[in-house]
């Protein structure tokens, strides 16, 4: 299902990753022909998908990259530090 409003695609992009984070897996294509970034994460149950070929929505793409990276290697946006690492 594609979602056209990004703030709704990104906050269902974390919950998806936050619920299943071992099945979820994050695609990203970009189509020169058209110039239409379209975004796909999927769980194998729930496929959410965001296409746009906005300038303006490649810092919002650069973001969610950089807020789902942190999420895959368990550190916290501020502190970019190990939760691990804290409680130690």
């Amino acid at each position: 299902m594609y979602i056209t409003n990004w703030d709704e695609f990104q906050k269902a992009a974390e919950d998806l990753y936050i619920a299943s984070p071992e099945q979820t897996r994050y695609v990203h294509t970009f189509d020169r022909s058209d110039g239409d970034l379209v975004l796909k994460i999927t769980d194998d149950r729930t496929n959410i998908k965001y296409k746009t070929n906005q300038m303006t929505d490649l810092k919002k793409f650069i973001s969610l990259n950089s807020v789902l990276m942190l999420k895959m290697m368990n550190k916290e946006k501020s502190g970019m530090t190990l939760e691990r690492s804290s409680r130690m």
